[in-house]
């Protein structure tokens, strides 16, 4: 009988044991759980909004690039004699630039060196607004012209 005593008070201690292990978390383990996680959170979330915001940024950068690029090559196929900065005034961008760069803003402007009469400078230049409405830091190209020379 005393055995059947001992096992039985053995399996009760143990029983016990194992029921007080397996109860789950407790209020304070919750809370640091908690605070881990809003602490990740605050970090994460603003990076992604940054990457989110730098992407949309360097795509309209390759948007004004491409149609910088468009609008020399037009201003450049002119005949020298009618690349003047009364026609390129009548340039605009195209319709999909325009859609897509907040504020798109397109300068022309063709000068004349003094020293070199058969050159033109062309410059073109469009800068657009970023997120907060702020004027970003506008893409430039420039080229010189000249007439050509005719050979005989």
């Amino acid at each position: 009988m005393r055995n059947k005593n001992q096992i039985k008070m053995i399996r009760t201690s143990f029983k016990a044991i194992g029921a007080h292990a397996r109860r789950g978390f407790t209020l304070v383990e919750m809370m640091v759980a908690g605070v881990l996680l809003m602490t990740v959170t605050m970090i994460v979330v603003p990076a992604i909004y940054w990457v989110h915001r730098e992407r949309r940024q360097t795509e309209y950068r390759q948007i004004a690039i491409v149609e910088v690029e468009n609008m020399m090559e037009r201003v450049v196929s002119l005949p020298f004699n009618d690349i003047t900065q009364s026609k390129v005034d009548k340039f605009v961008l195209s319709e999909s630039a325009l859609r897509q760069l907040p504020h798109a803003d397109l300068n022309i402007e063709i000068s004349e060196s003094g020293n070199m009469p058969l050159m033109k400078k062309i410059q073109v230049q469009l800068g657009w607004s970023d997120h907060r409405g702020m004027n970003v830091v506008p893409v430039r190209l420039t080229s010189w012209v000249c007439l050509k020379e005719k050979r005989e």
